[in-house]
């Protein structure tokens, strides 16, 4: 939960290319892949469990810190483009006290100055961080991760799945406008931004019917826009096959090599 922060105001992040995107990047891009393959120096800046507006803070934060990267690899899907809804905010309280992180977050995230300055008040409630903070035993996951890419051996389960009948596409105004000037400014700055639909178990694909080309139209008029390229796996064979998967919308470590080897010959295409 702290690894990239810690890298970031660490000032120990120079990148070629960075991966944007929630669980579904954190998980399903294998960086190590990427950089051989693609011949790219990559971190997953993805933040589980959030959508746009936090993939910008992270952003955002990394850009304040560190040269521009050449290449964005921004996953997008059907979850995208919503507001988060708070999950893991104790990810920032250790680097609250840096103006631009706190500048982000204090309107969103419900920071006033009393966190920013005074921990006690910061870290109440969230007794696991505290006690992993003093050398305690707490709690916390500790995944193994690499560069922020966080690769999952689960197997298939397909519980939650089989409970959903549709699947629909939604969009925030706020989350839109957020990702409208977030690739303006990649434009501006001269950054090749790639979107990427990252495989999907086909089954999800089909409950959304209609709604996926809604989805395809809204982000191809993105590309369109401010000059990117899309790349889309949602119809490619790793989505027929759950052994691929450990729920419908997120690849294990299997699938996620498969894809990464796919993605990372196709960028190298691309990219030359």
């Amino acid at each position: 939960m702290f690894s990239t922060y810690n890298a970031i105001y660490g000032d120990t992040l120079r990148c070629d290319a960075v991966v944007m995107g929630s669980s579904r990047g954190q998980v399903q891009y294998d960086v190590r892949i990427l950089d051989s393959i693609a011949g790219l120096n990559c971190y997953n800046l993805s933040v589980d469990g959030r959508c746009i507006d936090a993939e910008v803070v992270i952003y955002n934060a990394y850009r304040h810190h560190a040269p521009k990267p050449k290449v964005i690899i921004q996953n997008i899907d059907w979850g995208s483009l919503q507001m988060s809804n708070g999950y893991e905010r104790e990810q920032y309280l250790p680097f609250l006290d840096k103006d631009d992180l706190y500048k982000q977050t204090r309107d969103n995230e419900g920071f006033n100055w009393a966190d920013r300055w005074l921990p006690l008040v910061r870290y109440a409630g969230y007794r696991n961080v505290i006690f992993e903070g003093l050398g305690l035993p707490a709690k916390l996951a500790r995944p193994a991760i690499y560069k922020g890419y966080v690769p999952r051996d689960d197997v298939w389960d397909g519980s939650a799945f089989l409970q959903i009948d549709t699947l629909g596409f939604e969009c925030n105004p706020e989350a839109v406008d957020i990702f409208d000037r977030y690739l303006a400014q990649c434009q501006k700055d001269g950054i090749h931004v790639v979107m990427v639909y990252a495989p999907f178990y086909i089954g999800a694909t089909r409950k959304m019917g209609p709604a996926v080309d809604s989805m395809f139209a809204l982000y191809q008029s993105f590309a369109d826009r401010y000059g990117c390229d899309i790349l889309n796996y949602l119809y490619d064979s790793i989505c027929y096959d759950t052994i691929n998967f450990y729920n419908a919308s997120h690849l294990n470590r299997l699938g996620a090599e498969q894809f990464s080897t796919k993605l990372a010959k196709d960028l190298k295409a691309l990219l030359k």
